[in-house]
């Protein structure tokens, strides 16, 4: 028995052929997990024209996007002109996105990759490599090397020729960023390489306890530059904190601190959450406000054992401002072990004792014997503090000043001369005379003549 067929026209078998294509991408797109809609066109001009009264512009390009929002009309099937895919999923995407960013930025849970600063102590990094810059442009090349030196040369305790130094290629950036607005990319490195400068400005300054110039460069840092990496802007609000506190300004460097806590709360970077409660606890300890110090700290430190081991060297900090708190205090016994315990964490850590991270512990440690008092072990930590150093700095004249002390208690007249002496030379090398610093040196002094 035999079938008959009709006569299929090559227009049609072209047609159906495009058709299989079309419905072989429909079930590529829908296995790839694609909602696919399909749509028919307006069959009369009558039609497209009602259609086209009731429909905005924005509908009609949302209808007529490809599955890819960048794909161009010509990569469009023309033979089938009557047929549009719109993948719905792609359409909520883009909604999402467009929602997330127009009420409130993301939260990051990972930490992003710090352009300039790298640790809690403004460290500068180089960083200029990342962004394009023209061959022929060699001045960022030279900064960034004059830059490198002063870094790699900053413990040789020559501060005031370095800030002269960085001063100057403070204001020849600055001048190149006005000269040159028109090229995007080499002032978008001049401006990296002067937030560099300011930050090492703000490190010596630091050294030398000219607090309020290094708030100074910081707040233009904040003025000048509109910054956009989260870490970057956090740090230098904690820095911020740090030097008011330091420079004896509680009130505002409480608020900074806030500030800062709020900053890193809505990143939900818990490490740098912890290390802003320990500074407030600090502030709250001097200020003689004890159990909020302390609730402060404590919460600090089970913020941190969510994530670190109980030997990690955040723990040991925290510790270590529980020690500083109960000397406040005046509650020696609790100090003492707080203190201990951090020298222990930091020991199995640098297996050496007269690493400089153990600096601020023999100090307090020498300070907290001296109320015992128990003089001689108070000189034991002093003398190991002052192991610790490899260099002369301020911190170190300040050492020598507290063994100065001590041995003027035990009545050793010749080797406190010595010691206030030496305390003074390394003190005028950094610091004015006018300095607060010097002025307590010179109170403490027994004989101000330099020993024989």
């Amino acid at each position: 028995m035999s079938t008959g067929y009709e006569r299929i026209d090559q227009e049609t078998l072209r047609r159906d052929d495009q058709l299989n294509g079309l419905l072989q991408r429909i079930r590529e797109d829908v296995m790839k997990g694609y909602i696919v809609e399909v749509k028919t066109r307006a069959n009369t001009q009558n039609q497209l024209d009602n259609n086209s009264k009731q429909s905005s512009r924005l509908s009609s390009m949302s209808n007529s996007i490809v599955k890819q929002p960048m794909i161009q009309q010509n990569d469009q099937v023309k033979d089938l002109n009557e047929i549009v895919l719109a993948s719905q999923r792609d359409q909520q995407q883009i909604s999402k996105i467009s929602k997330t960013f127009s009420a409130s930025p993301p939260k990051v849970r990972s930490e992003i990759v710090k352009p300039i600063v790298m640790n809690f102590e403004l460290s500068p990094d180089q960083t200029y490599n990342t962004i394009p810059i023209k061959e022929e442009l060699q001045t960022p090349k030279t900064i960034s090397q004059q830059l490198d030196e002063i870094e790699n040369q900053a413990n040789s305790g020559d501060l005031q020729t370095y800030i002269k130094s960085l001063k100057s290629i403070n204001s020849q950036l600055q001048k190149e960023i006005i000269e040159n607005d028109h090229d995007c990319n080499y002032m978008l490195t001049q401006a990296v390489q002067t937030v560099r400068t300011m930050c090492l400005l703000t490190k010596f300054y630091k050294q030398l306890g000219d607090f309020k110039n290094a708030i100074k460069q910081l707040k233009s840092i904040q003025k000048q530059f509109k910054i956009l990496e989260p870490n970057l802007v956090g740090k230098i609000l904690i820095e911020l904190g740090k030097l008011h506190f330091l420079n004896q300004t509680y009130q505002t460097a409480q608020s900074t601190f806030y500030e800062a806590l709020k900053h890193y709360e809505k990143l939900e970077w818990k490490s740098d959450i912890a290390h802003i409660l320990l500074w407030m606890a600090k502030l709250h300890a001097w200020t003689r406000n004890f159990d909020l110090s302390k609730k402060l700290i404590y919460g600090a430190i089970a913020m941190l054992k969510e994530f670190l081991p109980e030997d990690h060297e955040s723990i040991a900090e925290a510790y270590v401002a529980l020690g500083e708190c109960s000397y406040i205090q005046k509650q020696t016994d609790e100090a003492i072990e707080f203190l201990m315990k951090a020298v222990n964490i930091k020991h199995k850590i640098y297996k050496d004792y007269k690493n400089l991270k153990f600096v601020e512990v023999f100090n307090l440690l020498g300070l907290t014997y001296g109320l015992v008092p128990d003089v001689q072990q108070s000189l034991n930590y002093f003398i190991q503090a002052l192991q610790c150093f490899q260099y002369n700095c301020v911190q170190r004249a300040q050492i020598l000043n507290n063994i100065a002390v001590v041995y003027q208690a035990q009545g050793d007249a010749d080797k406190a001369s010595k010691c206030h002496f030496r305390a003074k030379e390394i003190y005028s090398t950094f610091l004015p005379n006018q300095h607060n610093q010097m002025q307590r040196l010179i109170l403490n002094q027994t004989c101000l003549s330099p020993p024989m």
